[in-house]
């Protein structure tokens, strides 16, 4: 499953650059149950995949501040400590960015 995380959290780039994390099928299967613990799993093996050291990639690694876009369109905050899901129809450009969107 090909999951985009848009990386807000450096720089005031336009258009706001993307990532494109790759997350093996047998880590996406349903685990819990729980649509809530699935969401939340799905999230934390984009953010995994998401750093160089597993997936190396001509790009920089999802930081907090970055926003993972999952396949239904929702969208969620990387925080220092999980995830924020934001409101249907946040639009990316007006989200803080650089620093601002690094701060969690």
């Amino acid at each position: 499953m090909q999951i985009t995380v848009h990386l807000l959290a450096f720089g005031e780039d336009v258009p706001i650059p993307t990532r494109i994390v790759d997350i093996p099928d047998s880590e996406i299967a349903p685990l819990y149950n729980d649509p809530d613990e699935d969401r939340r799993h799905l999230l934390e093996r984009a953010f995994y995949y998401g750093q160089n050291d597993f997936q190396n990639k001509p790009i920089r690694s999802v930081s907090c501040g970055d926003v993972i876009e999952l396949l239904d369109g929702s969208l969620h905050k990387v925080l220092g400590i999980g995830f924020e899901t934001l409101p249907d129809g946040t639009d990316l450009n007006t989200l803080p960015r650089g620093v601002r969107a690094s701060i969690c």
